[in-house]
């Protein structure tokens, strides 16, 4: 593996050419500000960025009203729907949907026994969240925002602190960043088979795959498989 940042890493977010990162700077007077760079995979060169990049790639082209009705925007999950609207959920599973130009179209939670998701991917008219404090996936329907399917939640639960979430789209393979375990896992979208795809030295919090190209997350920074 090549390691691309050692910077703690607060989100990583995927575009059609590269992927922006959040990453804390040195404290200022025990403050701790972050910083912003993108990496092009056409060229490989490395950007600074500002905090409006990031949020025009993860929020949308309305970024600027859309910012405002999230507690905190980096540790939100947020997904781009079909029609143009976003969806986005805190940590404590409060969650909304935004359309194209930033006002609410619902608003609800998103919870599993009292616990909010760490990731969310769309799929479909679905969503899928990851709960890793109760090892579970749930997929939900976004017509009605009911609970369709779980994968795990019990004591033998295929999943240990699962965290970032990945759809491969041809494959139809919901990938799983299998945190506790070190791994990562493929979840067959037909069928809901869960086998593993690697395993690594340390917790690993994110996956993108990215023309063609693959990359973790881990506790010690960002690589490349």
């Amino acid at each position: 593996m090549k390691k691309l940042f050692s910077e703690q890493i607060y989100d990583v977010l995927s575009y059609e050419t590269g992927f922006i990162v959040v990453y804390r700077r040195p404290e200022i007077e025990d403050k701790v500000a972050v910083s912003y760079k993108s990496v092009s995979l056409e060229n490989g060169v490395v950007s600074q960025r500002t905090r409006a990049d990031y949020e025009f790639i993860k929020f949308g082209e309305h970024h600027s009203k859309v910012n405002f009705q999230v507690g905190n925007f980096i540790t939100c999950s947020c997904v781009k729907l079909d029609n143009g609207s976003v969806f986005i959920v805190s940590k404590d599973g409060e969650a909304k949907i935004l359309d194209s130009e930033g006002f609410v179209e619902w608003q609800g939670t998103i919870r599993y026994k009292e616990c909010g998701p760490h990731s969310i991917v769309h799929h479909g008219h679905t969503l899928w969240a990851s709960f890793p404090e109760r090892n579970a996936l749930i997929r939900f329907n976004l017509r009605t925002m009911r609970e369709e399917l779980r994968i795990g939640g019990s004591t033998d639960s295929s999943f240990s602190g699962p965290e970032g979430l990945w759809v491969n789209e041809p494959e139809e393979q919901l990938i799983v960043c299998n945190c506790n375990a070190k791994s990562i896992l493929e979840v067959n979208m037909k069928t809901y088979t869960v086998r593993e795809k690697a395993v690594f030295d340390e917790p690993v919090h994110r996956y993108m795959k990215i023309d063609g190209k693959e990359f973790v997350l881990l506790d010690s920074g960002l690589y490349l498989i």
